[in-house]
Order: structure tokens, then sequence, then C-alpha cells
């Protein structure tokens, strides 16, 4: 079973010590789409919003209930079924498993009392798609709190619903979750949870209150992110799930992926495991690890990065052919993704479709007027320009796919560029910046690429340096005049990893006050902007802000790699985007064991939050929501911990997540 999937396909530099990738990349949106979003199914057709699907065609969501399906126009729930004295919400109190049956009769006193408990999700004042995986409440207790009573009320609800776990989590119901989703979006859900010490007798109850809502606009497609339990080789792979699941699928792993194109730094084919020096396992030039990726818009790829010194590589993630070499990579052009330090990769949809298989990177080997050696410069020492690479080019292999041939043509290692330049591959001047170029991410129309414009490259990611964002017509792989985006380009501060919305209004991207101490692609200050495409006033996302009481603030908890999701809806005058990114704000480490240096970064997850444009000079965002289907701990590799980040969010073929447990 397969799920079409809509993914912003995005690449991001790899680190140093493989712990962390940079995600950047777009592709467009067709004119018609069909979707499977978990709880949500059906078809839309865009119109004159250019093919989106929060154009002005119309779909019709299915919750799975005849009783509670809604009628969706442009993606919005236009009607609701009760609005008020509704019965959603069931007067009789839910018992959570291993709870006391005579729980209720602890909560007798009113009120929340004080020392209270601290809700952490989903976060007060968070928006929810219409169609999202249900919420889960969780919260920090009072001390010596052992049970807890969880309140949902809602103005238009004849019941409160009650819950009592002795857990310091709880989950809507998911048919009372699609109840909601019918009837209660756009209304407050106010979430009430109390705590009382099972073993004081006369322990008073003392609890807190959030407010959340449900948005009238869905959201579709899925995510694929990259998945991480240390720097060694094979520890790590790509994860994803659509809209609505509750679990996760393994996506592709490197035992799967069947091209064998890796080189290291002296261009010979790998033969040995970099962490252990043992042959691996399946031949010269097979992949070590999975890091940054980028989603292909042929709906069944995905290009990544390889271990150090980071060459492309590119595999099926269709369940039916999974690792598989793509049928549009030629020989030339496995070759021309397998170079070193390629860095950042983008697609563009309309290029793509157009017969042109190019993608964008930000190649760190030379220069238009220079081009470098492809396996003896790079890295740290050169300069970082955007490069395009036809990936399904007739040129021929420049070299055998032998191990060890390159060693013995050292004196000719300008071949493959000299040979190359401007058929496989090729520049793209940026006219008025001579700065390196990272992190290129594709319009969704095809005609721009954006992508920041720094003094810090290094082995193909953002070291520590300054950095601005810039755009540049792609005008057939020839560029043109590049330009710094108003709100984008403080020299202040360092601004990279831009990603346009899908209807290409906004950019999202980070941004640091500039060190000389922090390097970029993983810098614990980091926070989430937005800012228009055109220019403008940048917009700090609140969702920046974890809760208070979880001890963490921003800058401080490396807020990153920010994905729209792949539609932008309309909705009673107000357009609805989503985004997600990964952060550290859990401060959970990876466990050392994992770690091919000893490097004891934390580990990030993934959050959600909503931007609505409702016209005015500011769009409102709100705070973010903590994805709690993703996992944080792998048994596999000793219950480490496990770090989640750059997803993407597009359309690509992946496995179906598996039904969650029991």
């Amino acid at each position: 079973m397969v799920r079409m999937v809509r993914t912003l396909a995005a690449v991001g530099a790899a680190a140093a010590s493989a712990l962390v990738a940079s995600a950047c990349a777009t592709s467009s949106s067709p004119s018609s789409s069909s979707f499977n979003s978990g709880n949500a199914t059906g078809s839309a057709v865009g119109g004159s919003s250019g093919g989106y699907l929060g154009g002005s065609g119309t779909a019709v969501l299915t919750t799975g209930d005849a009783s509670l399906t809604s009628t969706v126009t442009g993606s919005c729930v236009a009607t609701t079924a009760c609005t008020t004295g509704c019965t959603d919400l069931s007067s009789t109190p839910i018992i959570d498993t291993g709870t006391p049956q005579d729980a209720q009769s602890h909560f007798t006193a009113t009120g929340l009392g004080s020392g209270g408990i601290c809700i952490t999700e989903p976060g007060d004042g968070t928006l929810l798609p219409n169609n999202w995986t249900r919420p889960r409440f969780a919260w920090v207790p009072a001390s010596g709190q052992t049970l807890f009573e969880v309140r949902v009320h809602i103005d238009s609800q004849k019941n409160d619903l009650l819950a009592y776990t002795m857990s310091t989590t709880w989950t809507l119901p998911a048919d009372t979750w699609k109840a909601l989703a019918a009837d209660a979006w756009g209304q407050d859900i106010t979430v009430t949870v109390r705590g009382v010490n099972m073993a004081a007798a006369s322990s008073a109850p003392s609890g807190s209150s959030m407010k959340f809502q449900i948005a009238p606009a869905i959201a579709n497609g899925s995510l694929i992110y990259w998945a991480a339990v240390g720097d060694k080789n094979g520890d790590s792979w790509l994860e994803g799930f659509s809209v609505g699941d509750e679990t996760v699928a393994q996506v592709l792993d490197t035992s799967q992926v069947a091209e064998k194109m890796s080189r290291d730094t002296g261009g010979n084919l790998v033969t040995q495991d970099q962490t252990t020096n043992m042959p691996l396992a399946n031949g010269p030039g097979s992949v070590q690890c999975i890091g940054c990726h980028a989603a292909v818009p042929d709906h069944n790829s995905v290009s990544f990065l390889d271990f150090y010194p980071w060459p492309g590589v590119a595999a099926s993630v269709n369940p039916q052919n999974t690792g598989d070499v793509p049928s549009w990579l030629t020989p030339g052009g496995a070759e021309a993704l397998a170079l070193p330090w390629i860095g950042m990769m983008t697609y563009s949809a309309p290029v793509w479709n157009a017969g042109q298989h190019i993608v964008v990177a930000g190649w760190q080997v030379g220069s238009p007027s220079s081009p470098g050696t492809p396996w003896q410069s790079g890295g740290t020492d050169s300069p970082s320009n955007l490069v395009w690479i036809n990936v399904s080019t007739s040129q021929p292999q420049v070299f055998a796919n032998d191990a060890g041939l390159w060693s013995s043509l050292m004196g000719q290692n300008q071949l493959f560029v000299t040979a190359n330049l401007n058929k496989s591959y090729g520049y793209l001047a940026r006219t008025g910046d001579s700065n390196s170029a990272s992190c290129p991410t594709w319009s969704h129309d095809g005609a721009t690429i954006a992508y920041a414009s720094n003094n810090a490259p290094k082995d193909g990611r953002l070291a520590t340096g300054t950095s601005d964002i810039y755009t540049v017509p792609y005008n057939d792989g020839k560029g043109g005049a590049a330009t710094p985006v108003q709100g984008a380009a403080d020299p202040s501060y360092a601004e990279y990893y831009p990603w346009y919305s899908s209807d290409d209004k906004y950019i999202a991207f980070d941004r640091a006050a500039n060190s000389s101490s922090q390097a970029m692609y993983y810098n614990p200050q980091a926070e989430v902007y937005v800012v228009p495409a055109a220019g403008g006033t940048a917009t700090r996302l609140a969702a920046n802000d974890p809760p208070a009481c979880l001890g963490a603030t921003s800058p401080g908890v490396t807020n990153s790699w920010p994905k729209w999701s792949p539609q932008a809806t309309v909705c009673d005058g107000k357009t609805y985007y989503w985004l997600i990114f990964s952060s550290s704000r859990l401060n959970r480490p990876f466990n050392v064991k994992n770690m091919k240096d000893g490097n004891e970064e934390p580990t990030s997850q993934l959050y959600l939050t909503a931007i609505v444009d409702d016209g005015s000079s500011t769009p409102a965002t709100y705070p973010g929501v903590y994805i709690w289907n993703q996992p944080t701990t792998n048994i596999g590799f000793a219950d480490s911990n496990q770090s989640n980040h750059t997803p993407l969010w597009d359309v690509v073929m992946i496995p179906a997540s598996p039904p969650p447990p029991r």
C-alpha cells in the first residue's frame, strides 16, 4: 500500500560531524491533486490561483463517518452540523487504563488552587489544521501530584468532557476529535488539567487552563524527515507520515540504496566504513549514511547527501521499488550528482515537468570564472556557488565507476570539469553578489531562486560568519542580477535557510545574531522568521518560544529548518499557512556511544505552527505544537534519543504509516 503525498522538497548542508543537515528546496503544486491525509480523503481541483489547492476549486473532506462529513470549499470547512447544545463531548467521564475507578471522587473541590500544573501540549493559543492528528495534552505536574483530571470545555457543547489518568499525557479520543473538527472549528477549546496527591488524604486539587482552536482550513500531504541517533555510519535514515497519521513509516535506510557512486576525499570509490575501517557490507561505493535530502518532482524519489565529503545520491522511495536507482538518473548524471561538497539541493516541478531534469545546488568547488578541481579542492578553502546539474544528461561518465581509478588520474583531475562544463552542469551568474551562495530554494513558479549569500561555506554547509537572503532569476540556468531581500538582509544578523511558501508570497528563514563562535548550520541562537518574498518587514514567529515551564527560552533552543505546507488556503478572507520546524527545546542529548567524535549536541524534534494572513501588514503567528507521533527514543539503538529534523512536505510516494497500537 502506498500513499501519494506532497513534500516541499528540501536539502540541507551536512555538518562535519554528520549530526545535522539544513534543508532548503521547493517544488510546485499540480493543477489538480488527489490526496489522502490520514483522517481526511478527497480530491481538489485548483482554479484561479494557479492550481494550488487553496484556489477557487472545491473539495469534499470526509472524516470516515457519514454523520461527520463536512463540505469543503477551497479546502475550507464551510458549515457545521451543530452550533449550540452539541453532544460531541460525552457526559460520561473517561477513566484511563490503570487509573482508580473512584478517581472523580478526589476532585470534589472546585477551582484551580495554587501551585498549578503547567500545560505544555498543545500550548496556549495554538491553532491546528482541521484534519491534523488528534491533540495530545501534556503537562508538568506540581510537586507530589499523582492523579489528574482533564476537562475539555467548548461553549457550543452541552457537556464538558472529563477524563482521569495517572499519566502526565492524555490524548483526545479519535471519534471526539473528528466530531469537534466538524462542529467546533473557530471556537475556543478550553482545557483544564488539575492534579492531586493520592497519598495525601487532605490533598486539594490544583491546576491550570489553556485554550486552543481548530482552523476551518485543512492541511494535505505528508512529511519525510531525517532521523538520527548519532553520527556513525548507519545511524541516520528517513521516516515519514501523512497529515492525520498517529505513527510513522520508515521511508529509506542505507541498506536499501542501490546506487554505488560514493567517493572519498581522494576521489576513489569508498571501500571501507569511515567509522569502523571495515569493508563496506554492500560493496565499494555503497551508501554509508543518509543526511540532508530533497524530494524529486517525479513523486517517487529523493536525493540526499552521503557521508563525508557529502557526495549526492538518488534513490526511489516508492515502496514498490524502494532504494532502486531512479529511471531518470543517467550514468553521467549520477557522476555529476556524486561530486563532493555538493551542499544543499533544490528542484523545480515546472522545470522538471518541461523535460529539464535539473537540480540546483550550492556547490563548494570553484567559481564560474575559475572552475575548481572536484576532488582536490572544495571544502573549507573554496567559495560556494549556485550550480545547476542535469541528472539526466546524455554526457557519458568521464571516469569508469571503478575503485582506485581516480588515484591513477590525479594529474588529470580537471578532466571532469573541462569535459562537462555547460553540458551536464553549469553556474548561475549572480551579478552584484560576490559572496558565496548556499542553501538555494526554488520558487513554486520556477522563476526565482532564493539563497543564503554568505562568507562561511564549509564542506557544503554553513559555518561561522555572516549571511543574508538574496534572490536571483533562474533564467534557464543563466542566472542574472542578485538582489538582497529587504527584511532578511540585516547586517546585524545571519539570515539563512530560506523557504518559499506554496503561493510564493512569503519566505521563511532562520535568523541569529552574528557570532564569532556559533556555526550557522546548527546554531542554538537561531529563530524562525517570515518575510514577504518581495521584501518588507520580517515577522518573528511566536512558535519560537517554548512553554515557560519547560525552563527553556529562545534564542537558545535551535529553532531551525522551517518548511511550509504544500497548501495556502483562503477561508473567509484569511489565508492559512502551516509550517513545520525543528527545535532542541526538550534538551535531549545524543547517546555519546553513537557519536564518532563525542559531540554531545542536543537532539531536535519537530513542531507545527500556523501563520494566518488577513490582509493586514503583519501576519498573525501562533505558538508551536509538538508533533507527538514522532519517535524520540529508538529501541533499536539501546533506547538512544532520536533526533528528527529537515522535514519535507510535498508529493512523493512513501509507505503508508502502520496502524497505531491498540
